[in-house]
């Protein structure tokens, strides 16, 4: 089975994860790399995340979502708790830590923390829509999906999903803004 026909395929088993732990690796981990703060980081939470694929393959039914949808929102999902886990532990930074933190802080740095905590953030605020707005923001922007395949997919119209989608970044532009005006 070559991979575009496993990536189509409705149900998975664990004889599928090798075909995409080959086809979704290194994407998951340039998504995660993107969003961390070390390469060490990036590595242990994308080898966690192909754990959980791992473990829960065999609950993949075809829902309207596809196979690389289902890794990713496993990778940002996962993510996530990684960044809700860590923002409870701030007090326990090493001695060490915040030394490498005071000598490496710049004006940089401090934009890439704001970046990472916006996107945290809009990650939660796409979290907050309805599942069928979700689904297009992922087809879309991690899928890469055009409206012309979008619609032969979920069946809406492009005019209709150009729409939604436009509004849906409307209202999350709006959120991030909030957030950025009272953060």
């Amino acid at each position: 089975m070559n991979e575009d026909e496993l990536i189509k395929k409705e149900e998975l088993s664990v004889k599928d994860f090798e075909v995409l732990y080959k086809k979704f690796h290194s994407r998951v981990q340039d998504f995660i790399a993107r969003r961390v703060s070390s390469k060490e980081i990036a590595e242990d939470l994308t080898s966690e995340i192909f754990e959980k694929i791992l473990k829960t393959i065999g609950d993949f039914r075809w829902q309207g979502v596809t196979v690389s949808a289902w890794i990713f929102r496993i990778a940002r999902n996962h993510l996530i708790d990684y960044y809700r886990k860590n923002n409870k532990h701030k007090r326990d930074t090493s001695i060490e830590d915040l030394i490498n933190i005071i000598v490496s802080s710049s004006p940089s740095i401090q934009s890439e923390l704001e970046n990472d905590e916006t996107e945290t953030y809009l990650f939660n605020s796409i979290r907050e829509l309805e599942p069928n707005d979700q689904y297009l923001i992922y087809y879309r922007f991690y899928e890469e999906m055009s409206t012309k395949q979008i619609s032969e997919i979920t069946g809406l119209t492009e005019t209709n999903i150009g729409t939604r989608l436009h509004r849906i970044r409307k209202k999350l532009a709006k959120h991030i803004k909030h957030h950025e005006n009272t953060g």
